[in-house]
């Protein structure tokens, strides 16, 4: 993981807008898993991160590996229909930007081992080995079936 000295806000107020990256994937209704580049940015550039997306999409982002918030903000967002689904992220938007600067600090840092887990399992090989385990399995899937 990057130096903490990166990851730590010294000079809040200028970094007040960054305390978190709001993942808007292209599917955010419906019932299909759609997770795209969008959300491994923030993973990849060491952030928190809120995804609208699909019902269950930080689910099947846990499910490689990764993980979420959850006990840090409501991601009970998360397991909504469609309208309530948005509304509760919203709801968890303006909750989170009427934190004091020193409430944005503190939830940062309480983000911290997240964050670096995140990180080490995007770039350390981790999530790329349950990608190819799960190419392989299949590709298996298509020659079995022809």
């Amino acid at each position: 993981f990057p130096s903490h000295d990166i990851a730590h806000i010294s000079l809040f107020d200028e970094s007040a807008d960054s305390l978190l990256y709001l993942v808007t994937e292209t599917v955010a209704t419906g019932r299909r898993h759609h997770i795209t580049e969008k959300t491994f940015k923030p993973i990849a550039l060491g952030m928190p991160f809120v995804i609208v997306g699909t019902q269950s999409s930080l689910k099947y982002l846990r499910s490689y590996g990764f993980q979420t918030f959850e006990g840090i903000w409501d991601e009970s967002y998360d397991d909504a229909e469609d309208d309530v689904r948005i509304e509760r992220i919203a709801s968890l938007l303006r909750s989170l930007d009427e934190l004091t600067p020193a409430g944005r600090q503190d939830l940062f840092e309480m983000c911290l081992p997240v964050i670096e887990h995140n990180w080490n399992h995007f770039y350390g090989g981790g999530f790329e080995k349950i990608l190819w385990q799960e190419l392989g399995e299949m590709l298996d899937g298509i020659e079995s079936s022809s």
